[in-house]
């Protein structure tokens, strides 16, 4: 989930927690839990500071020892420390029991905050790793897009209720104003889990052998998925509506681009053709991929999902490219993200070889990562 969001469902939830009974305490309190929820709820995304500098650390890292459960006391014990600092007068003198209630009540809304930001990035379907460092497996519910505008609509709608009501009758009714906020996300988040069974129902019909499956969010709406199946040769790719039935035309070429490509074409070709990537699941339109396309794509696909691609590439496939001077481009991309874009995505990774087979080069070459494809040495397995 983006960072922004997580900020809002905490900020939510520490406008939710019960009053401390002394309405004057309350409204010393409320500011800075309001913003210590926002904050600690974003905190776990610090892990991706350092991701313009190194793919490696952000692929096996990110969503690693900031979103642990087994870390979250410490993350939360942190936090409520640094906003302790300075505290008001009504938190009371050091050790008296206005002061342990001060401080009881910012380690809750940290804990709280933090956890609600590992909940909410497991229901997307980068995957997080609960229990690092004790594991490193990651969980992910796949039941929403990363960038979801009603969920984050939902939060902020519950946050200018609070401000509202607490303006109008007070804190004690704005905390059930928040309640309700949170309630409002909570069932939004619930349906599409709902409609994410039924997608992977759809695809599990229409790939019964698979040796993997996954019914992935898409943009824009939780009746749109994409759905995946790996059956150890090829990975299958169909773009679906839930909310569409029938027979359809041919995509337009827009449309077609659009799901042929990951969504290259800009923001324009977006705008105007994502509704009709997605297709009636009575007359889905299905791509078949080679998961490696000659032996070189082979060769490299084996090694890289043992290395660092395949800490984060859950339908992995390889192109190779034969070039003018004789070597050998191989593109690697999870499927999820678009197999056959001729651009370079943050995720994609790409090995060089020359005419005989010996690795000249590989890596991830995106701008993102502040390096070129030339320049780039990391070997295709770690």
């Amino acid at each position: 989930m983006d960072t922004l969001t997580h900020g809002f469902a905490g900020a939510l939830l520490a406008r939710a927690l019960p009053g401390t009974g002394d309405e004057a305490r309350d409204r010393a309190f409320a500011g800075r839990e309001a913003w210590l929820g926002f904050c600690a709820a974003m905190f776990p995304d610090a892990d991706a500071l350092v991701s313009p500098f190194s793919p490696e650390f952000y692929i096996t890292q990110h969503r690693g020892l900031t979103h642990s459960f087994v870390l979250l006391p410490v993350w939360a014990a942190f936090l409520a420390l640094v906003a302790s600092l300075r505290p008001p007068a009504a938190a009371g003198q050091p050790g008296s029991a206005e002061r342990r209630v001060f401080g009881a009540r910012l380690l809750a809304v940290s804990g709280l905050a933090v956890l609600s930001h590992v909940l909410m990035d497991w229901i997307t379907s980068w995957g997080t790793m609960f229990f690092s460092p004790l594991g490193w497996s990651r969980f992910a519910l796949d039941w929403v897009f990363i960038l979801d505008a009603f969920l984050t609509g939902l939060l902020l709608l519950g946050l200018v209720g609070v401000a509202l009501v607490s303006r109008r009758t007070g804190l004690a009714r704005s905390r059930i104003a928040a309640r309700a906020g949170l309630a409002a996300a909570t069932a939004y988040v619930l349906f599409c889990g709902v409609r994410h069974a039924e997608a992977a129902r759809l695809v599990a019909r229409l790939a019964p052998a698979a040796a993997s499956r996954a019914a992935i969010p898409q943009p824009g709406s939780p009746d749109r998925w994409l759905l995946l199946s790996d059956d150890g040769r090829n990975v299958s790719a169909s773009f679906v509506d839930l909310g569409k039935r029938g027979r359809e035309g041919a995509r337009a070429a827009g449309a077609e681009e659009l799901a042929r490509t990951g969504y290259a074409g800009g923001l324009k070709t977006i705008v105007e053709s994502l509704g009709g990537v997605y297709r009636s699941r009575d007359d889905l339109l299905t791509r078949v991929i080679p998961r490696a396309n000659g032996p070189f794509a082979a060769r490299t696909l084996e090694k890289s999902v043992a290395g660092v691609f395949g800490r984060f590439a859950r339908f992995p496939a390889a192109r190779e490219e034969a070039e003018a001077d004789g070597s050998v481009r191989v593109v690697l991309r999870d499927v999820r993200f678009g197999y056959l874009s001729p651009g370079v995505d943050p995720f994609t990774y790409v090995v060089r070889y020359d005419a005989s087979g010996r690795l000249l080069a590989a890596g991830f070459p995106s701008g993102r990562w502040m390096r070129s494809e030339a320049a780039s040495g990391v070997g295709a397995a770690r």
